[in-house]
């Protein structure tokens, strides 16, 4: 019976094994890192201390204000006012305006008079006079002047009918017993002048921005048990001169804080 040959490792093997095993330890090792990156957590103590806390120049804030601010208005306003509206005026006081009239006023009166006429003057004659003398009718002329002295008694009644057109101004006082009605429908342009003081409420949250006059606050930290993720852990070397502080853990916004 024949022995069987012992197999023969050469260098390509060998180096092709090493290559592999290495292959395969990295990937593990990869592989256990990230699961450590992923779920592990840096768990850090800080004891009772005095830290200096260093604030922005400038923060910008958005606060909600539940009391009434006191604000003291003292201008006058240019408003444009719409008036639409039927108004009733009344008129109480007398009015002074000028009438002028044009009218015709009738007239019926009866005037007596009463009067004694006076005649005293001369009479001048030129005319015929138709006369029967001895039966006989002649005419015969007559010139001369007549001398005439009389007082006659004169009594009459003269009715005066007649329409008497007028025309005259004058000043008058008119009271109004009705209110006036007038419509208005204009747009008034006035100036109201405000001077006071109001409470007025905030109702919408207001935009300011808070100015520190120093940067640098002390701030007492009490006893604080920080879980910290690997992922949010950054490390910081040292400055190079004398001792510094350690390296500082900068933990991201994920961070548990367990009191």
């Amino acid at each position: 019976m024949q022995k069987p040959q012992p197999s023969v490792v050469t260098w390509k093997a060998l180096i092709l094994t090493v290559v592999a095993v290495l292959l395969t330890m990295s990937a593990l090792a990869g592989a256990a890192a990230y699961w450590a990156w992923t779920h592990l957590v840096a768990h850090v103590v800080l004891k009772d201390q005095v830290a200096d806390v260093v604030l922005p120049t400038e923060l910008a804030v958005q606060a909600a204000v539940s009391n009434k601010v006191q604000v003291r208005i003292d201008q006058t306003l240019k408003v444009r006012v719409p008036v639409h509206e039927t108004l009733r005026i009344p008129l109480t006081d007398p009015i002074g305006l000028t009438v002028r009239v044009d009218t015709t006023v009738p007239i019926s009166f009866d005037v007596p008079i009463e009067h004694t006429l006076h005649v005293d003057q001369s009479i001048d004659l030129d005319t015929k006079v138709k006369t029967r003398i001895l039966g006989l009718p002649i005419t015969l002329p007559i010139q001369g002047k007549v001398p005439l002295k009389a007082d006659v008694p004169i009594s009459l009644v003269i009715p005066v009918r007649k329409q008497l057109p007028v025309s005259l101004d004058a000043p008058a006082l008119v009271r109004l017993t009705e209110p006036l009605t007038a419509r208005i429908d204009t747009v008034l342009d006035t100036q109201v002048p405000i001077r006071e003081s109001f409470k007025l409420p905030i109702t919408a949250p207001l935009n300011a921005t808070l100015t520190f006059p120093g940067q640098r606050v002390q701030a007492g930290l009490q006893h604080m048990d920080l879980k910290v993720p690997l992922s949010a852990i950054r490390l910081d070397a040292a400055a190079a001169s004398g001792p510094g502080p350690a390296p500082v853990l900068a933990p991201a916004s994920s961070a548990r804080h367990t009191p």
